[in-house]
């Protein structure tokens, strides 16, 4: 589940190139490929937190909501790749 605080911002170049490589390394594509089907080039919707619904783990982003003195840095998380997102890559390779 997305919670607020929540900001609307074209990401700066070096990160969209950042995930478009990330995104290339995990489905096995050229850059190029990605950056035809993952338009970065437009405000993307930033959360301040996450909540994961089966275990109920919070996950911050610190650049949105301030630290408190009694909240922990939780740094390692596990992104699952997103089917449609592969779909559309894998069917952009067959052509």
């Amino acid at each position: 589940m997305l919670s607020a605080p929540q900001r609307h911002e074209i990401l700066p170049l070096p990160i969209r190139n950042k995930v478009w490589a990330c995104l290339a390394t995990c489905f096995n594509v050229r850059k190029n490929v990605v950056q035809s089907i993952v338009k970065l080039d437009q405000p993307i919707v930033q959360y301040g937190k996450v909540t994961r619904l089966e275990g109920g783990d919070v996950m911050i982003g610190r650049d949105l909501v301030k630290e408190t003195e009694d909240s922990q840095d939780a740094s390692f998380v596990r992104v699952e790749s997103c089917l449609p997102l592969y779909w559309a890559i894998s069917q952009y390779s067959l052509l």
